[in-house]
């Protein structure tokens, strides 16, 4: 990796929570509550996820890799958290809103790192041995962070009248 893959990785990091902010901008609750599927996420209960993601995955893992050799990094359990932490009665704009911070430590984190400092890893419970440049770049860009946009305005497309 060098600094212009860094930078270009960054750049991804730094574009979510704009997309996030003009997609909520003007939902009402009802659209934020709405599931298009029973049991499948709102776009709240995904706002939700991304915050705490950032936080207890990402920021957390980065952290660690960064300063240990090769931690074991255990799995998230994403449905037990929604559930316990009731996320579809949170209020989705606070959660943007520590979203948007998370993510500003996670960027301040990996921009702090050279580019060589990428090739530390860790050992995923699932996924195996992981450097931090395949963490970003695999699990929170495209795995996470595409995946839940997309879905996310999926749910506006459904829930908006034409």
């Amino acid at each position: 990796m060098d600094q212009r893959d860094k930078d270009r990785i960054l750049w991804n990091l730094r574009s979510l929570p704009n997309e996030l902010d003009d997609l909520l901008q003007d939902l009402d609750e009802e659209t934020l509550r709405w599931r298009p599927i029973p049991n499948k996420w709102s776009i709240k209960e995904i706002m939700c996820h991304l915050r705490d993601m950032e936080c207890e995955s990402y920021l957390a893992r980065y952290t660690r890799m960064l300063s240990e050799e090769t931690p074991f990094l255990p799995n998230v359990d994403q449905d037990r958290l929604a559930a316990e932490r009731d996320y579809i009665n949170q209020d989705a704009r606070a959660a943007l809103a520590e979203f948007k911070t998370l993510r500003a430590q996670t960027i301040a984190t990996l921009e702090a790192a050279p580019p060589a400092e990428w090739s530390r890893a860790g050992m995923h419970e699932a996924a195996g041995l992981l450097s931090i440049e395949e963490f970003v770049t695999n699990r929170q860009i495209k795995g996470n962070d595409l995946n839940h946009l997309v879905q996310m305005k999926d749910i506006v497309r459904l829930k908006m009248p034409w």
